[in-house]
């Protein structure tokens, strides 16, 4: 059955009774997975007066590994669909995890899942610093990450791709969020984005709290907000590759750490390994006609290797929504 996201969202209206975090989806993503554990060992941290916080691991077996997954990608288990699909259930270790999560944070297909958001915690190679990534529809994560912004200028909002659903564990609660945090190396705590990880994960707990008071006291008004989103634009590049499939080149040192600045034509973009340099021509891929500047997030992602990807293309836009205040 199709979710029905309109019916389900955490409204900017509705109190919010129940938090998950979750914390080493991707098992070598070592921030995310110490953020969490440091949360289990200091429960007192996540207490609030009006709503329950839920904190957990999620991939231990990968966890336990240093990889970033078993057998498949846990961040790709979520579709309602595969979650409700008996013929996927023992597939494999992930398979078998997602829907011990589904059925803790969510259940995904059902109208009331225990958690109004859940926020899943990650690292990445790259140099995102810290990216929230959630639902184009999703108006209070949008609230959650504006606040967010106004506390750290390296906060960027990332929109997941429009569709009816999405595979991933932060949307498996009524509203939610991706913590990408980078540069990060696989295995490593980066320190910097540790502190910084934390203080926003404490500070959003904290509006959290300010937002329930709001509305159970009766007395916030709606205000509409406008702030910057990036949206995926549906291209992927891949890297320079050798007749027989081996790579043949590397992201540009020009464009490296790089993410999210603008990516014009004639731009560098890769260096061959035998010293041609290759530039950014927009009309080489096929971006959507409305898509006027684009932006490069992931790039060089170490984890997208395996998925054939150099880089993803975004452009950016201003989003409307209505939050109390």
């Amino acid at each position: 059955m199709p979710v029905d996201w309109k019916r389900r969202r955490t409204l900017p209206s509705g109190l919010v009774k129940r938090v998950g975090i979750v914390g080493g989806t991707h098992g070598n993503e070592t921030n995310g997975v110490y953020l969490a554990k440091h949360l289990l060992r200091n429960p007192k941290l996540t207490v609030r007066p009006s709503f329950e916080t839920e904190v957990m691991l999620s991939n231990e077996g990968a966890i336990a590994q240093n990889t970033r997954y078993v057998d498949e990608d846990l961040n790709r288990c979520y579709l309602a669909a595969d979650l409700d699909d008996e013929a996927k259930k023992d597939t494999n270790k992930e398979r078998k995890r997602a829907r011990e999560v589904d059925a803790k944070l969510g259940p995904k297909s059902s109208e009331n899942p225990h958690c109004d958001l859940v926020i899943d915690l990650h690292n990445t190679s790259a140099a995102t610093d810290v990216a929230l990534m959630m639902a184009p529809d999703d108006d209070f994560a949008h609230e959650l990450g504006y606040h967010l912004m106004s506390l750290d200028k390296g906060v960027r909002i990332v929109n997941w791709n429009t569709q009816s659903d999405w595979p991933l564990c932060a949307s498996v609660g009524r509203s939610g969020m991706t913590f990408e945090v980078g540069p990060c190396p696989w295995g490593c705590l980066a320190p910097e984005l540790f502190e910084r990880s934390l203080k926003l994960l404490l500070a959003l707990l904290d509006y959290v709290e300010l937002h329930n008071k709001r509305i159970a006291s009766a007395e916030a008004s709606l205000k509409s907000i406008t702030l910057p989103v990036f949206r995926f634009t549906g291209v992927a590049i891949d890297y320079p590759r050798t007749d027989d499939g081996d790579l043949d080149g590397m992201i540009h040192p020009e464009l490296q750490g790089r993410d999210f600045e603008e990516l014009k034509d004639g731009d560098p973009l890769f260096a061959k390994f035998d010293g041609t340099r290759l530039p950014f021509e927009k009309s080489s891929y096929k971006l959507p006609e409305k898509v006027s500047s684009v932006y490069p997030i992931f790039i060089n992602e170490a984890a997208y290797y395996e998925k054939k990807t150099a880089v993803m293309l975004f452009d950016k836009v201003d989003k409307t929504f209505q939050m109390h205040a």
